[in-house]
This record gives C-alpha cells, sequence and structure tokens, in this order.
C-alpha cells in the first residue's frame, strides 16, 4: 500500500495527521476552559502555528529587546523554521507540509476530475497572483514599520493575543458567515479555480515565495539531457515552463519535485545546489522537512522558549471575559 504513496503525499499526510492531533488536545484543553474548570490536558504548544502574526510581531519584539515574549514562544520558533524551510527548499513547507496546502490542492483534483477547475487565463493569472503580496505587504508594514515596540509588547501580553487561539478555535468550531467564507476560500475556491487560496490569497505563500529566491536548492535543467517533451512543464501543479528554463527561480515553484518525478530523461531535472550537484529526491526532501520542525519543537524546549508562560489560571480568566455578555448603552 505504502509503495504505491509517493513520498510527498506521505509526508503531507503525516503532518496532516499531526495537525489533528494537536487540534484535537487543543479542543479539550479550550473546553475546559470554555467551562471554567482548570484544563486536564496541558496544551499543545504546536497550535502556535497557525498564529503567524503573533509569530511575525514577536519576531519584531525579540530583534528589539533581545528576549522572546513568554505569551506564544512557540509561534516565533515555528514561523522561523517556515521561513527557513523556504531558504532550503523553494517553497516546500507548502507542497510538503501545510496541510492547508494539502486540502486544496485535493480540492483542485477533485474540481478537475469533474471539470469545474480550471486554471485561469494568464491576463487574469498574472495580475490577480499580485492580491497576496499586498496582503503581506499590509501585514509587513503594519507590524514592521508602523507599530513601535511598545505597542507590540502591549499587544503581545493583552487579552487579544493570550487568547487568539481560543479566538481562532472558536471562528471556526461555531459557524459563522464569515468561517464559512474563509472555509470556502480554503476549500471551494481551489475546486473551481486551481489552487486557487495558495495561488493568489495566502501572504504566508508570499513570504515563501519571495525567500525561495535565496532557496540553496532549486530545480535545475541538463540542456544536453533533455529531450523537451514538455511532460515537466505540463505536470507542474503551478503550470511553470519548467522545460524553458536553466534553473527554477520562480516564487511560485513549490519545491514538490513533480517535474523531476514525470520527467523520462534521468539525468534532464534535478533539485540540487547547482547543474551538477548532487540531487535531492522526494524522500530527502520530506525527512529534511520532518527533521526542521522536530529540531524546532526540540531547541524550543530546551531553550525554554516553547510552552506559553501564561498559566491556564490567567488564560481561563480571559476565557470569561470573553463570555461575558456585552453592555449595549
Amino acid at each position: 500500500m505504502f509503495s504505491r504513496i509517493s513520498h510527498r503525499r506521505m509526508s503531507q499526510i503525516f503532518f496532516l495527521s499531526l495537525t489533528l492531533f494537536i487540534g484535537w488536545r487543543f479542543a479539550l484543553w479550550a473546553a475546559a476552559l470554555a467551562q471554567g474548570k482548570i484544563p486536564s490536558v496541558v496544551r499543545p504548544p504546536a497550535v502556535d502555528a497557525f498564529l503567524p502574526i503573533s509569530g511575525l510581531l514577536n519576531l519584531k519584539y525579540t530583534l528589539a529587546t533581545g528576549t522572546i515574549h513568554g505569551a506564544h514562544p512557540a509561534a516565533l520558533l515555528l514561523f522561523l523554521a517556515v521561513c527557513a524551510s523556504a531558504l532550503l527548499v523553494k517553497k516546500g513547507f507548502c507542497s510538503f507540509v501545510c496541510p492547508v496546502g494539502f486540502a486544496g490542492e485535493m480540492a483542485s483534483k477533485l474540481g478537475q476530475r469533474t471539470g469545474l477547475a480550471r486554471p485561469l487565463p494568464r491576463f487574469l493569472d498574472i495580475p490577480l497572483r499580485g492580491i497576496k503580496y499586498l496582503l503581506l505587504g499590509f501585514f509587513l508594514w503594519t507590524i514592521l514599520v508602523k507599530m513601535p515596540v511598545p505597542a507590540i509588547r502591549g499587544f503581545l501580553s493583552g487579552s487579544t493575543n493570550l487568547t487568539a487561539d481560543i479566538r481562532m478555535f472558536r471562528f471556526f468550531a461555531h459557524p459563522s458567515t464569515g468561517s464559512l467564507v474563509t472555509l470556502g476560500l480554503f476549500l471551494v475556491l481551489p475546486a473551481l479555480i486551481k489552487n486557487g487560496w495558495c495561488r493568489y490569497l495566502c501572504p504566508y505563500g508570499a513570504l515563501l515565495g519571495l525567500l525561495s529566491f535565496f532557496s540553496i536548492l532549486k530545480i535545475h535543467r541538463s540542456e544536453s539531457a533533455c529531450t523537451h517533451c514538455g511532460r515537466c512543464a505540463k505536470a507542474c501543479p503551478s503550470s511553470l515552463a519548467v522545460d524553458q528554463k536553466k534553473v527554477m527561480l520562480s516564487d511560485e515553484c513549490t519545491g514538490c519535485l513533480t517535474c523531476v518525478t514525470s520527467c523520462p530523461e534521468k539525468e534532464a531535472l534535478r533539485l540540487s545546489t547547482s547543474p551538477t550537484g548532487t540531487p535531492w529526491s522526494p524522500k530527502a526532501v520530506a525527512l529534511l522537512m520532518v527533521l526542521l520542525f522536530f529540531l524546532t519543537a526540540g531547541a524550543g524546549r530546551l531553550s525554554g522558549n516553547w510552552k506559553s508562560h501564561t498559566s491556564d489560571r490567567t488564560l481561563r480568566m480571559e476565557v470569561m471575559k470573553m463570555n461575558m455578555p456585552v453592555k449595549r448603552m
């Protein structure tokens, strides 16, 4: 069974399973707080992976003060790990790790099989890809330029950030118009427009795309070995002209190696540091991603910057404030 599943798909399934387990543990913890109890379940710090804004704020705070804020320290470490992945293997996080990307990929496959999903024409595709960069620019400008360090310290210590994970959980656990629209962008949009969310709306992907220009590993094509059959370009999930480039620098390349595995010529395409460098297989990339995130968690634990420093008692009080009815004037 497993021999028929690609190593990239196994990596995606592993991280999705890990995410679901973390989500289950977090749900038990959050439910206890909502009932006014001190949870018997320990909050899983890895849930901070879904708080990249908190991680970015903490990054500026840490650079300015030399200390990591204790509210969601894992958010910073995981944010840095995701960025590091782009400096190693293009947007490998998107194609080997991200559960949202995996769900969107499956939705796109379903859409293609049913005839619903279509790539947008070039005259629409190029300008729409700029939306995610506008979103990224807004966050970077607001946090890195406009917000002074004292304001960041106040926000990180404030109720909104302390309960950001709980608020996010409630946003999806108790469906509203906003949460349904968000889920629609994650799942329904890719079923209608190939890779709709990742290609046009994900600011995290935009950041990784920019960092991937400096990636150590890239897709290299050998002119002498290439027969210009076009199979690589046809197989590319990002619709890149792999067969026309000597090295794939595009910010849309996810390092998924689909082009490499679809190429009939053994030496024509390789993921490597140079045109003649040692090729990296999907198995090696998958293991690298697993190692990167487990080392990040290990480093966080050893340094005391993994678990939140905010006590469950404090968070219980914050949740009680959230549950209080808003008085209307």
